[in-house]
């Protein structure tokens, strides 16, 4: 009898994995923290907010973010990309202190305002142990009015900035989610409003004899009456405002701005009453005008008579709110 001789192959499958390194993130010059494929890496950041330099925009800056490819010597050719995603959602959160401001964010040079747009390429970052910069700035939209303002102290949460991050190896992805916070007070008032639309307001009360200058704002006479105008550049603004007399007083009457001379002060008069420094008279824009007329009056103090001489000082008017 013939006998069947089988041979059994035993084959062994293999099934090779590769991990996903996903990437890593700091900010500010801290260390480097790890995200796994999948997770959500959240990162916090104290900012200065600051006025840009073209006066439409807060911007929230201070936060220098690097992210890069999970250092490793396998894989050279695998890249990730970090960019705006629907899955990260909204790529800005504004806080709550700008719930009824317009906001955005200056990616790489470019203002996008919200809600800013999805699939926004922000960094490449290939496997090469180097950092690469994020190049994202939130900011806040000034608006044309002085109904608008905004105060931030310091620790206030600002917004959430939620970035995606995918790569050319695998379907994985991480999100980044970097909470912006408050490191300075700041407030403003967020309007292009002018008065006598920004132009200096120049007193020149001319050659004065030293005892025709009285002792109170009311009642001296060397005075100077000017028109203050109020204007906003988008029409429809109906607001009450303030304008504040702002300056350092005199030592001897806190109502008038100081002079040169420490024995003359100059008093901002409006409705028969003078304004203290740093003090405001309220007023009103009705669809985007508005306007008053004022006195300023040279005062001395009481029981001296200045020294000759010429006389000069300065003083700021504010526009506000109430």
């Amino acid at each position: 009898m013939k006998r069947l001789y089988g041979a059994i192959v035993l084959l062994v499958l293999l099934s090779v994995t590769t991990t996903s390194r996903a990437a890593d993130c700091r900010v500010n010059g801290g260390n480097w923290q790890y995200v796994g494929d999948g997770g959500i890496l959240n990162l916090e950041v104290p900012v200065n907010v600051s006025v840009g330099s073209d006066n439409t925009r807060i911007l929230l800056e201070g936060a220098w973010l690097e992210c890069r490819f999970t250092p490793s010597h396998a894989h050279p050719t695998r890249i990730d990309f970090w960019g705006t995603s629907a899955q990260a959602g909204a790529p800005w959160v504004p806080g709550p202190k700008f719930n009824n401001q317009g906001t955005g964010l200056r990616i790489n040079g470019a203002f996008y305002n919200t809600p800013v747009p999805f699939n926004i390429r922000i960094a490449t970052m290939p496997n090469n142990f180097v950092a690469y910069p994020i190049y994202v700035t939130p900011y806040i939209l000034l608006r044309n009015d002085p109904s608008n303002p905004i105060s931030v102290v310091i620790g206030d949460i600002l917004g959430a900035l939620n970035l995606h991050q995918t790569n050319n190896y695998s379907f994985g992805s991480t999100r980044l989610v970097l909470t912006y916070k408050a490191a300075n007070n700041f407030g403003i008032s967020p309007s292009t409003c002018t008065i006598n639309n920004n132009n200096p307001i120049e007193i020149n009360f001319g050659n004065v004899q030293q005892r025709a200058i009285g002792t109170d704002p009311l009642t001296t006479s060397v005075r100077a009456n000017r028109r203050l105008t109020y204007s906003c550049p988008n029409g429809g603004i109906n607001t009450d405002i303030t304008i504040t007399y702002k300056g350092i007083s005199t030592s001897f009457d806190d109502r008038l701005l100081v002079m040169s001379n420490p024995n003359v002060g100059t008093a901002l008069v409006r409705a028969g009453s003078a304004v203290r420094v740093n003090g405001s008279f309220r007023t009103r824009i009705t669809n985007s005008m508005g306007g008053d007329d004022v006195t300023f009056s040279l005062v001395r103090r009481a029981g001296v008579f200045p020294a000759a001489g010429a006389i000069s000082g300065s003083g700021v008017l504010v526009m506000g709110v109430p």
